[in-house]
């Protein structure tokens, strides 16, 4: 997994774009990186899923959580493809990650 910000930042927007190209969502990527290690990620699956909360950074967000056994992100980043909705600030505040940075 790639170490350098930048390149966190680069695999959101891959992911974007595999949402996208794949038909699952929007285009929107993102991933949870802790400790310089990508722990969690997500596309938009809005439609593949018939979810409207599934959000590319609410499903990074799970799989976080899922992959570190824990409900708070507390010493990891947010790396986001775009700007947070309202909806999904709300899921950020309450997973805690130390940091969010979106292009």
């Amino acid at each position: 997994m790639p170490k350098d910000p930048q390149q966190f930042m680069q695999k959101a927007v891959e992911l974007s774009f595999q949402g996208q190209r794949s038909g699952a969502g929007g285009p929107f990527g993102a991933v949870v990186v802790r400790d310089g290690v990508v722990v969690g990620q997500g596309s938009n699956r809005v439609i593949s899923t018939n979810d409207p909360t599934a959000h590319a950074e609410v499903v990074a967000i799970r799989d976080a959580c899922q992959n570190l056994n824990t409900h708070q992100l507390t010493g990891c980043e947010l790396y986001t493809s775009c700007e947070p909705c309202p909806m999904c600030l709300g899921a950020i505040y309450w997973a805690r990650p130390d940091r969010v940075y979106f292009a």
